[in-house]
């Protein structure tokens, strides 16, 4: 029989199964519109139901999961037209952090962004992908941190936890996330103060982005949750 995931360090269980949840989904394995069976999660972690409830409530809080009356947890399955409506927000909101950038970032605010490119770097060069997934979006919230708007930043935490499933059910899979020449070259414009470079940068990187998506629904064969998450393992 195999054994659930290893739980490591003082983490809490309902965090470590969020986590593995997160990390299924943004490496494929979990699919949109997956059905979450408490019974099933249970087995494979290895916990009870109210754990697996409390993970699957803040999953909803977040928009990954969604809870349907007397059918159970699924994964929360973007269509093509919220993948749009959500990269359509986040091009709003990002030119606008651009401006607050320009004008409020600091010589500490860019050693941070470029500190977040080079683990970006490493972490594609191990082919780590769903590592650089995670730091291209914390590389966009220290660009929104620098523009000392914490408005936007909260509106834009909320994007980004969407667009990581996005990302994950329609990026091709020889895509990278985020391409780090375009996150170099626009702290390079911002650093300059170039505020019409660095807003043509930004609706440059968003054309990348969604150039990057394969926006067609496509059916792949089903798993198990115990085949999805001891595939992880090894």
């Amino acid at each position: 029989m195999s054994r659930p995931p290893k739980i490591r360090g003082t983490r809490s269980r309902e965090q470590v199964i969020y986590e593995e949840i997160h990390r299924a989904i943004a490496e494929r394995r979990l699919l949109p519109g997956a059905k979450l069976t408490e019974e099933a999660l249970c087995e494979v972690f290895d916990v009870s139901r109210a754990r697996i409830r409390k993970v699957l409530l803040l999953l909803a809080k977040e928009n990954v999961v969604q809870l349907e009356p007397n059918r159970g947890a699924f994964v929360w399955r973007p269509s093509v037209r919220d993948a749009r409506n959500v990269l359509d927000a986040r091009r709003v909101i990002e030119l606008e952090i651009i401006n607050g950038a320009v004008a409020h970032a600091t010589a500490k605010d860019f050693a941070h962004m470029r500190s977040i490119i080079a683990e970006e770097k490493k972490a594609l060069a191990a082919t780590d992908y769903s590592r650089s997934m995670r730091l291209s979006g914390e590389f966009h919230m220290a660009l929104a941190a620098s523009a000392q708007n914490p408005i936007l930043s909260e509106f834009l935490a909320g994007l980004i936890s969407r667009c990581y499933l996005i990302l994950a059910t329609y990026q091709k899979r020889d895509a990278q996330t985020c391409p780090q020449t375009d996150h170099e070259n626009l702290v390079t414009l911002l650093e300059k103060r170039d505020l019409a470079g660095a807003l043509a940068a930004q609706r440059h990187h968003f054309d990348h982005i969604e150039n990057e998506l394969d926006l067609s629904d496509k059916q792949s064969a089903s798993l198990t949750l115990k085949q999805i998450f001891t595939s992880g393992q090894g």
